[in-house]
């Protein structure tokens, strides 16, 4: 966090693009480091059988983010610089860094230093792979469709820029109650049967943005709520992949390539398909995707989800 600190600072400090385009990079690079460290920390401070539970609580934050970020440029932008509002998110996150420093709790594992022959092994593990596969998916039905869906609902059903935006936004608001609720319904029923309904409910909701203005607020309501109920059951399943002294590794070789797949490939895509006119036809192949993806988790290992249902 006082990584990201810093490079926002230094952000905000310059107008030259090369340096812009380093400060972004540093912003990425720090910012990477946060997740498998949280992943890591969260699975070994509570027992597995709370895994979603504590997961769905720390998914409320990229949730919130997605409702508050546009909401926070939007009611600031006309009154403060770019730059301010750089710099503004600067004091929040190093109070949290002091907060964490006197309360937060580390590993009760030391995890492994990087091993170039435990990044191979990992690699070509099958689990591994599939949870590469599912998270991309997940990744594709909330940020990859997220990212779209104001250009898609302008360009093919005529909302307006203001419209399109309110709506997307507004519609992320039930998420946040959505991704609590979800790790209580996963630890219950199983994080396998959770992930595989979820993603096969949020690649139908998916498909139903294709289709008429009737069903399309419907869906534009619906599959959010549907897709951020993934990731605490996924971040809980891929816990279980290798010891625990190697979830770090796990996390950091996962959700990159997840991200360039579910977050980069995926709406690029959707986008290029967009400009031949076969925008709708593009979301409804991705629906099928996500629904196809909900199939795999069936094969991942029994005994090493043995805690899953």
């Amino acid at each position: 966090m006082t990584g990201i600190g810093l490079s926002l600072g230094f952000l905000s400090l310059t107008t030259n693009i090369v340096i812009f385009r380093l400060a972004f990079f540093l912003i990425g690079l720090s910012a990477g480091i946060y997740l498998p460290s949280a992943v890591a920390t969260i699975s070994s401070l509570f027992e597995p059988h709370l895994w979603g539970r504590a997961f769905s609580v720390h998914e409320l934050a990229p949730n919130l983010a997605f409702l508050s970020a546009p909401l926070y440029i939007a009611l600031l932008l006309p009154h403060l610089s770019w730059q301010r509002l750089v710099q503004i998110p600067i004091g929040f996150l190093l109070a949290a860094v002091v907060l964490y420093s006197i309360v937060g709790r580390d590993v009760r594992k030391k995890p492994s230093k990087p091993d170039l022959r435990l990044y191979r092994e990992l690699f070509y593990q099958r689990d591994f792979q599939l949870m590469v596969i599912l998270f991309s998916m997940g990744i594709t039905s909330t940020l990859g469709i997220y990212s779209i869906l104001p250009t898609y609902l302008v360009s093919v059903h005529g909302f307006t820029e203001h419209q399109a935006n309110l709506l997307v936004s507004a519609s992320r608001i039930p998420t946040l109650g959505a991704a609590l609720a979800s790790g209580f319904f996963a630890d219950y029923f199983g994080h396998r049967r959770a992930i595989g309904l979820v993603l096969f409910c949020s690649g139908f909701m998916t498909i139903l943005l294709a289709q008429d203005r009737h069903l399309l607020h419907l869906a534009i309501w619906l599959q959010p709520v549907l897709a951020v109920c993934f990731f605490p059951a996924a971040f809980a399943l891929l816990s279980r992949i290798g010891p625990a002294e190697s979830r770090g590794i796990t996390v950091s070789l996962t959700m990159p390539l997840a991200f360039v797949i579910g977050g980069g490939i995926m709406p690029a895509i959707i986008t290029r398909m967009a400009d031949y006119g076969l925008f709708s036809r593009a979301i409804v192949i991705v629906g099928f995707l996500i629904i196809a993806g909900s199939f795999l988790v069936i094969l991942i290992d029994d005994q090493q989800a043995d805690i899953l249902r």
